[in-house]
């Protein structure tokens, strides 16, 4: 009876045992997924502050007296450059078409949905009323993009 009641107490303590170790791992798990959930959210979040950017305006055309309903509106060829690890800020393209070429880098497209599309040397995009986004530059490199587009700005 006694080895029984000795058996009985070991079992009872290594089943302990394997709760308690069961209740770390879940503890840890747990904690991990909460740490990942907001590495992965942050990347999905709009930056609050705009950094790394300088624009070089090439050249501007007042459009008001080419197209009169285009009143207030200029044609306009600017140079940004992102310094690595910079970004914009989340923008609408309402108003405000243009035309982008990627000269040099990466040019990472990121929309509020979460979604980042990558364009790289070369690439073209069209951006219409229907885009909102910022754009980020994660290359190992400085994006240096060519825009012509319509704006409320010379």
């Amino acid at each position: 009876m006694k080895q029984i009641l000795q058996k009985t107490t070991r079992k009872a303590a290594s089943m302990k045992q394997t709760v308690v170790m069961l209740a770390v791992a879940l503890a840890i798990g747990i904690a991990l997924g909460m740490i990942g959930s907001r590495v992965l959210s942050a990347q999905q979040t709009p930056p609050t502050k705009a950094k790394g950017i300088t624009v070089k305006t090439l050249t501007s055309l007042d459009l008001g007296p080419e197209i009169p309903e285009l009143q207030g509106r200029y044609l306009r060829a600017v140079v940004p450059t992102y310094e690595r690890g910079g970004n914009g800020l989340l923008h609408s393209h309402k108003d405000r078409p243009q035309i982008l070429y990627v000269l040099q880098g990466t040019f990472t497209d990121c929309s509020p949905d979460g979604k980042c599309v990558e364009l790289h040397e070369g690439q073209v995009k069209a951006e219409g009323k229907d885009v909102t986004h910022w754009i980020e530059n994660r290359g190992a490199k400085p994006l240096i993009f060519l825009v012509v587009g319509i704006s409320k700005e010379p």
